[in-house]
């Protein structure tokens, strides 16, 4: 296993953190989507199932 060396130079690390930023934007931007989209969706869910259960009920009393 060859040995781990680190720059002597620590301007060698500036790209790897600009790198890693932008990921972690992006991550964080698709998490926000993910849970902004899956509330959108329970939403219409919660409607969905409220408007059958009124139809249940409608159809039950006939």
């Amino acid at each position: 296993m060859p040995p781990i060396i680190f720059p002597e130079n620590k301007m060698d690390y500036i790209p790897a953190v600009i790198t890693l930023i932008i990921f972690t934007i992006f991550a964080w931007r698709t998490l926000v989507f993910f849970k902004k989209h899956h509330a959108k969706e329970l939403k219409e869910a919660q409607l969905l199932e409220q408007e059958l259960l009124n139809n249940a009920k409608e159809n039950k009393d006939l």
